[in-house]
Formats: C-alpha cells, structure tokens, sequence
C-alpha cells in the first residue's frame, strides 16, 4: 500500500524539486509548486529524508496553469509546462542563488537577475527519438488501444527501460521538425522495418536523430542495429521529395547493446555529411555526433555574458576547456591575442578546426586529449593564460582538473555551467584554493524544463 503524507511545498532545488518537510523530516518533493498544499506518495525512505512526488494538488498555486501538451507531465521532458514563464525564471534564478550559497557556501557575490528567452517553445534545434515495440501508455491512452502497438516512436519512458512514448508532436521543437518527424514516422511505419528490443536485442530501428539549423536545414540520422541501406535509401528519398529542406541523411549502426544514439560506423544515406549552423555572425558545420546548444538564439545571449565577464583587452591568451567544437573560442577569438581550446572527443576537434577556417580566424588553436591526464601531466596549465574557460559537461569537473587549475594560478577563471549544483561544489574547491566567485549570471536556454545555464566569474585573491 502506497504511504501517503500531506505537507507544504518548500523552497525549489535543483531538479524540479521542492525541499520540504513532513513531522521533522526534510522532504525532496517532485511536481509541486513552493507554497502549495499537496498529497504526495513516499517513493524511498532514506537516511535522513524522503522522496516523494506529488499525487495531488490540494491548493495550487496561483502560478499554475493549463498545459498545451497532451504528454504532459508523462514524457518527461518539460518538467514546468503547467507553471506561468516568469514563475518558471523566477524558480530557476532561486535555483542557482540556493546552490551558490549553500553548496558553494558563498554568499557574499554579486548575483544578477537572469536572462529569461523570448521563445518559449519551439527553440530546439534537435530532438531524439526511440524506437520501441513496447508502448507505454500515459493515463490519457488509457482505453484508446488495449492491444498495445509494435510500432512505437518517440521518447524514452521515465523509469521503463524497454519501453517508449509514442509522440507525434513535440512543443518545443520548431513545426517543421514536427512535420518532417511525423512524415519520416509514417514511412518507417509503412517500410517492413521492425523496433528494436532493447530487452531481446532484436529488430532493426534503435534511435531517430532530427536536427535543425536556422540556415542551413535538416539532418536526419537514423541508427540501427544493422545495414540495410537499401531500405533507408528508399525511405530517406521519398522524405526529401516531400521535405527538401532535408539537406543531410545518414545512418548510424550501433549492433552493440548500449543504449545511445552513437555506434561504431555511420553511413552518408543521401545529400551531404554535414550542415552549417550559426551563433551570432559565426558559422558552425555541424556532423551527425556534433555537440550544439540545443537553443542557438540564446546561446549568442550565454556567450555575451562570457565577454562581458571576461573583460578582453585583445592582448589576452586564454584557454578553453571542453571546447566542443570551438564555439566560445571563436565567439570571443577576436577580442583575445590567442586561445586554446582541449576537448576530449577527437571528432569535435576537427570540426573545431574547420570551423575555424570557416570563419577566417587564425588565432585559435584546438588540442584533443584527455581531460584527466592532462590534468594528472599539467603540461598545458605550465603555460602562461591570461584566463580559463571552462565548459564542463552537467556532472561539473573531476577533482583533479579543479586542482590543476588551482595550480595554474591563472588570474580569472570563467566557469560555464550547465549544471548549478556541481557548479557549487566546484566553485567550493576553487574559493577553497585561492579563488574568489565575485558574480553569477544565470541563463535560461530551455524554458519549460528545469534547466538553467549558469556563468560565474572567479578571481584569483592577493
């Protein structure tokens, strides 16, 4: 029998939460607004607190509203469709306040309001897709089809592995991704190819990859168990008869059991290898596995504030960690002497280079390596830079790379952050090595989520 409590929503934390109590206990509750009256369902008892989510509202918000999603709340990829935007910002900004002051125990920085997004839907520029012949039915299916269905496309159901969503719309990303999405669902549908079963590791269609450039079109990359391009062929061909937008479509095979929309060869199906994308005046080729902002309009916003912050004279050499593929390093490249970017992923690397040339800039350099053995050699932190960027992914930096930049001794220290609570940890290490976070300015790139980009200024003390 499920343990019910009833109790106040509190503060909100990372992760689209709310920090609560119940009889003396902490309470991490899901699907609640701060202030609200709510009958929520105990998931886990742990040392110290609960988890818990929401079951029903008893006294909402005045912040609450209708959602404009039918697979909402159960997609789970919006996890704020129902709450008005500027309470959304508002939410966000207390997020990122709350993780510097008690994760990173700073309280004594400047923190700005955040930069809220004039788009609030339809600002992804990709979007993936699982193949499934599991259904997993939302409250709203219910009755609709009790026989289930083989063909399944859409997301990942939270918490059911083998199991998928079958979505034909999706808010946040642009009409014409939706509509070239539906179409290539329909004639996968209609070709004979069968799901993939993650369970039995048979079947064909593991993952569909859709991403959009504001300039340059579509590019579609299908990943499969196997090959069968002459199957894909006639499928990607009828697409971009319908779809001429579609500039690029490959298939990925990945016969492995992993699963991620990556594998060990990928095929150019039909049109072009890459497609070129842009942040500002600055030009990107993108390939299949490029890492891209998701939301390229507000991302010329994030990396504003990263000049702004940085303060360049044009004398400056600086460094770029998990550069990608070089988009801060070029954006600031003309304000700086020289800069280095160092990113993991040797494919990244080269479309950095490329872009690069793309752009006429000639004073960046791009080096792949491991981050942890470079961090472990610090050869590359020997060197002279003015000040480090970093851009890590959402689990922060390793401690080891946090105490090579601690031991570079580096002037200023720009964190770009995806993440605020391991941006408190970190910005922990570093105002414990020497460092001092003297302003935050947090970002909203992905309106309707829980997520926030963060960026924080540390310099180093007398």
């Amino acid at each position: 029998m499920k343990e019910l409590i009833e109790l106040i929503a509190g503060k909100p934390i990372y992760g689209g939460k709310c920090l609560s109590e119940f009889e003396g206990r902490k309470v991490m509750l899901e699907r609640a607004l701060p202030g609200e009256k709510v009958l929520a369902h105990v998931k886990k008892r742990r040392t110290g607190y609960l988890e818990a989510v929401t079951k029903q509202v008893l006294e909402k918000s005045s912040f609450r509203k209708e959602s404009d999603c039918i697979y909402y709340p159960a997609c789970g990829g919006c996890k704020l469709r129902d709450v008005e935007y500027e309470h959304q910002a508002f939410i966000k900004e207390e997020v990122v306040k709350d993780c510097v002051r008690r994760i990173g125990k700073v309280t004594d920085c400047e923190m700005l309001p955040i930069i809220k997004c004039k788009a609030t839907d339809n600002y992804r520029n990709k979007t993936e897709f699982t193949f499934s012949r599991l259904r997993y039915y939302t409250e709203k299916d219910m009755g609709n089809d009790p026989d289930g269905e083989q063909f399944t496309l859409g997301f990942h159901a939270p918490k059911f592995f083998s199991k998928a969503i079958d979505i034909n719309k999706c808010n946040l990303q642009p009409q014409l991704m939706n509509s070239v999405y539906l179409s290539l669902k329909d004639k996968l549908k209609n070709s004979g190819l069968e799901p993939y079963d993650v369970v039995r590791h048979e079947g064909f269609l593991r993952y569909l990859v859709v991403r959009k450039s504001n300039s340059d079109g579509i590019m579609i990359n299908l990943i499969t168990k196997s090959k069968k391009l002459r199957e894909i062929k006639a499928v990607a061909d009828a697409l971009i008869l319908e779809f001429p937008q579609v500039k690029s479509f490959v298939n990925t095979i990945n016969s492995g059991r992993s699963t991620t929309a990556f594998g060990e060869e990928t095929v150019l199906i039909a049109g072009r290898s890459t497609i070129t994308d842009t942040i500002g005046e600055l030009k990107f080729e993108l390939s299949h596995d490029t890492f891209f902002q998701t939301n390229p309009g507000q991302t010329a916003k994030l990396y504003d504030v990263v000049l702004e912050f940085a303060g360049l004279s044009g004398s400056e050499s600086v460094l770029d960690l998990y550069c990608g593929v070089g988009t801060i390093s070029l954006y600031i490249a003309a304000k700086t002497a020289h800069v280095t970017g160092f990113e993991l992923v040797e494919n990244a690397v080269v479309n950095a280079r490329r872009n690069a040339e793309l752009n006429g800039i000639s004073n960046c350099e791009f080096l792949a390596g491991d981050m942890m053995k470079l961090a472990k050699e610090g050869d590359i932190f020997k060197k002279h830079y003015d000040m480090i960027i970093t851009d890590p992914p959402r689990d922060g930096m390793h401690y080891k790379v946090v105490e090579a930049l601690v031991s570079s001794g580096v002037p200023k220290i720009l964190y770009v952050s995806c993440n605020p609570s391991t941006f408190g940890r970190d910005v922990e290490l570093l105002e414990q090595g020497g460092y001092k976070l003297v302003k935050v300015q947090p970002v909203d790139m992905f309106p309707q989520t829980y997520h926030v980009e963060t960026v924080g200024l540390l310099i180093k003390k007398n």
